[in-house]
């Protein structure tokens, strides 16, 4: 590879020593063997970028409800690839104007109110799968690489639940309830309901949204069950809907979804648990919220793409996608931990 003669010139000027092809020669397809080239996104994008695979995706089905379930879990707030987000700290909203504070003197200034959440820059994550299919098994049939890039979106978003835990788990408060036998005063509604009302008196407003882990949502049922009487056993049989009207929220969501967590074993994401905590769907990157998801959307507007890159008797298919899950306030997360004895 030679420099060009302006390199000089160029090194004082970073914009135009970002230009790669002020530093390679043009492509030539009779250059000798051995001559490096410049390649960049936009010439991969136009040989193996699929638009009818990602157009595909994006009116694809949500057949196992993960995409239904992330949005309403973690709501998706569009942004650039590099952002600034506010930490929300709401103690501002609901400082009391003791002492007459708030009162104007003639010829004076209304006091002023300061937010105090910190700045914090971010940036979404290029993330992506490839699957490789063999063509002696249909790998350059356009049905075939339909599932497989269904197959694939669902693996991103199950990793995108998983992350979501992940954060809440690290920052919740944990609770212990033991809605089994041995305890006679068992109460899996109550003991939601107080802590929507406790995560309230942390943040300033009460959890809106409550995330049950598939065991949990099984212990709730057995334990309304024919020892608890007639009103329980009338509950037992509310759906996730009816119970977080019960307890005051605005949605209870429910995750059966399992992950590989050995190579003989596979685990619920949630499992055992129920977090309570506060979404905000529509949000923008400052609203208040304990959670949101970040995402830049790919050319065309989609929060998917797909790439077909043909190979010597094999196909490979790979989906990506930008995005990062992020904790924008830890205030008032709560956490029942559930067992059943």
């Amino acid at each position: 590879m030679k420099p060009t003669s302006n390199l000089i010139l160029l090194a004082g000027n970073s914009t135009l020593l970002n230009d790669q092809s002020k530093l390679f020669k043009p492509f030539d397809a009779a250059a000798a063997h051995g001559t490096i080239m410049a390649a960049n996104d936009a010439n991969f994008d136009q040989q193996h970028l699929s638009e009818p695979l990602t157009e595909y995706l994006v009116d694809f089905p949500d057949d196992e409800g993960l995409e239904a379930l992330l949005e309403a879990a973690c709501p998706a707030v569009p942004t650039g690839r590099s952002f600034s987000y506010r930490v929300c700290d709401d103690k501002e909203a609901f400082q009391l104007a003791l002492a007459n504070e708030d009162i104007r003197e003639i010829g004076g200034e209304f006091p002023l109110i300061r937010r105090t959440g910190s700045q914090v820059d971010g940036r979404t994550d290029n993330k992506g799968l490839t699957m490789v299919l063999d063509n002696d098994q249909g790998g350059e049939d356009p049905a075939v690489q339909n599932r497989a890039v269904a197959n694939i979106r669902n693996r991103l978003l199950r990793s995108e639940l998983y992350r979501l835990e992940v954060l809440l788990e690290a920052n919740d408060t944990n609770t212990a309830a033991n809605w089994g036998p041995t305890n006679t005063a068992a109460d899996p509604d109550g003991d939601l309901a107080q802590d929507v009302d406790l995560g309230g008196d942390a943040r300033g407003t009460d959890s809106n949204t409550i995330l049950y882990g598939g065991g949990a949502w099984l212990k709730r049922f057995r334990a309304m069950g024919p020892r608890s009487g007639r009103e329980a056993l009338a509950e037992r049989s509310f759906t996730p809907a009816q119970v977080a009207q019960l307890v005051g929220a605005d949605q209870a969501l429910l995750s059966k979804f399992r992950y590989q967590s050995s190579a003989t074993a596979k685990t619920k994401v949630v499992a055992d648990k129920v977090y309570s905590y506060y979404t905000k769907k529509g949000a923008m990157m400052d609203d208040p919220s304990n959670v949101k998801r970040f995402y830049t959307a790919v050319p065309g507007g989609g929060m998917f793409r797909v790439y077909v890159q043909p190979m010597l008797k094999r196909t490979l298919v790979s989906v990506e996608h930008y995005s990062r899950v992020a904790l924008t306030s830890s205030l008032g997360i709560r956490k029942l931990s559930v067992t059943y004895t």
